[in-house]
């Protein structure tokens, strides 16, 4: 597929702090594309960039195509874009919410209050059309906003942190629609820091930690470059010293997530499990094991590490 977006070493700064750093990478069309990282890794300021809202500092931004600085108008009619905080106007009712967009947006307005119809029955929002929008919930809210950006058809659709603040349900409701919307072909960046939800929709991801990219594939394959699998195991009484017990095993790091459970990554789980459990049960009684391929919150942190981002 050709890209719709292309993105070369672009570089951008606030004063003293870097915010992006020669960050690079391409989306293909009817791709469905992860920009993950943790809170301040500079996602929100790659959207901005390659949208046109901010200007680079170095580098190079294709969409479509066109540089969305120099072609700022023509890129802004074919891209569509929810920011994190839901800008939905509260004391207005879904309709003259997107009527409000309509306006902004669409350059010809026939046929557009049938298209506010379809498109709030497509996102269950059709017997509530009516009421105010500070009386929606979160998820209502994230979907109304998903409707307005639809209005005006846009080629490509940012979405800065689908479902935050949303239930289950509704995320899932909400992964439903934005996946069916990639079968209509549409092209979506996503930014998340929900690793569930980045399993869930995205084809390939990056990770972006300390203003640049640390990895770029899909999902299966960061998983399989990991190169290891994970054990975790509960026991009764607690293993107190978990690395003279498990020494020559090939046991590449453990941590403790709870006071009676270990976790442990191995490079083969499998070719081992016969000798943890003998090794384990020698002196405690093993209460249940687990074996796992690495999960996507395992290459996060294996990636970005686990100290607290505040």
């Amino acid at each position: 597929m050709d890209s719709a977006i292309r993105v070369k070493s672009i570089t951008r700064r606030f004063g003293e702090l870097t915010a992006v750093r020669d960050l690079s990478f391409e989306v293909a069309g009817g791709e469905l594309f992860g920009l993950l990282g943790p809170n301040g890794a500079g996602k929100t300021t790659t959207i901005n960039l390659i949208t046109g809202m901010l200007a680079k500092h170095g580098g190079q931004i294709q969409v479509l195509g066109k540089d969305p600085h120099k072609e700022a108008r023509w890129v802004r009619q074919r891209i569509g874009f929810v920011p994190q905080e839901t800008n939905v106007y509260l004391d207005l009712n879904a309709v003259d919410n997107m009527w409000h967009h309509a306006a902004l947006y669409c350059q010809d307005l026939s046929g557009v209050k049938e298209r506010i119809g379809r498109l709030l029955e497509m996102m269950n929002l059709g017997e509530r059309r009516k009421d105010p929008v500070r009386t929606f919930s979160g998820g209502m809210k994230r979907r109304l906003a998903l409707a307005r950006v639809l209005l005006h058809d846009p080629e490509i659709i940012f979405f800065d942190e689908p479902t935050l603040g949303v239930d289950v349900q509704g995320k899932h409701v909400l992964w439903d629609h934005i996946k069916a919307q990639q079968k209509e072909g549409k092209t979506f960046v996503v930014s998340t820091t929900d690793m569930a939800e980045a399993e869930a929709l995205c084809d390939r991801l990056v990770i972006i930690d300390h203003d640049r990219a640390i990895a770029l594939d899909t999902p299966e394959r960061l998983k399989d470059q990991l190169g290891r699998d994970i054990v975790t195991l509960r026991t009764s009484p607690a293993i107190a010293d978990p690395e003279t017990v498990l020494d020559g095993l090939g046991v590449r790091a453990i941590t403790r997530p709870e006071p009676d459970m270990l976790r442990l990554e191995v490079k083969n789980a499998e070719s081992i499990i016969g000798d943890l459990v003998g090794r384990v049960t020698a002196d405690h009684r093993l209460e249940s094991v687990r074996m796992a391929r690495p999960s996507l919150d395992d290459v996060f942190l294996h990636h970005t590490g686990r100290a607290l981002r505040e």
